[in-house]
């Protein structure tokens, strides 16, 4: 049997006397595509902060990626990508040295990540938005950036904090 992408086991986060996330269990197979719906406030988003090693859980286990979460942070953030709910680019940056950028904190070499930037623009309709202003993209244009910036290292395991918030019909079936 293959191993879990995903392997969890009690996994809890308290904030004080607050329980925001409660004996969470799950097991996410490669390939599946797996999702958290509930109401605001129900934990999806400290679930996946702690899944990505930004949140310590207060109690539990998870492997994630092949890698121990609470051993191997470093190596759990290696093999993600993450795509927070909220964009994280400053608005005088342009796309292409972002990409290029977050690609060379991966170890990728600079013609190789321009290679990968420049696909992931255009696979994602940003075609010559490499040298524009952040500031300048449509909110649904700095969605998709977001969304590059979370896949330019090719990772094997992606988290998608809100992935349809800000994109048009179109833009979400694609």
């Amino acid at each position: 049997m293959t191993q879990a992408a995903i392997s969890v086991r009690g996994l809890h986060k308290r904030y004080g006397e607050f329980e925001a996330v409660r004996g969470i269990d799950l097991d996410v197979h490669p390939g599946e595509i797996f999702a958290f719906l509930g109401p605001n406030g129900a934990g999806k988003t400290t679930t996946q902060r702690m899944l990505t090693t930004l949140l310590e859980p207060t109690a539990g286990e998870a492997t994630v990626a092949g890698a121990d979460l609470r051993r191997e942070p470093l190596t759990v953030r290696r093999r993600i990508g993450y795509v927070a709910q909220g964009g994280m680019t400053e608005p005088e940056a342009h796309p292409g040295e972002e990409l290029v950028d977050q690609a060379m904190l991966f170890g990728i070499d600079r013609p190789e990540a321009e290679r990968r930037g420049r696909a992931l623009l255009d696979t994602l309709d940003l075609a010559g938005t490499w040298d524009r202003r952040i500031g300048t993209l449509s909110g649904g244009q700095r969605r998709r950036l977001d969304i590059a910036l979370g896949l330019v290292h090719d990772p094997g395991l992606l988290f998608l904090d809100e992935p349809s918030t800000g994109l048009d019909p179109q833009a979400r079936a694609n």
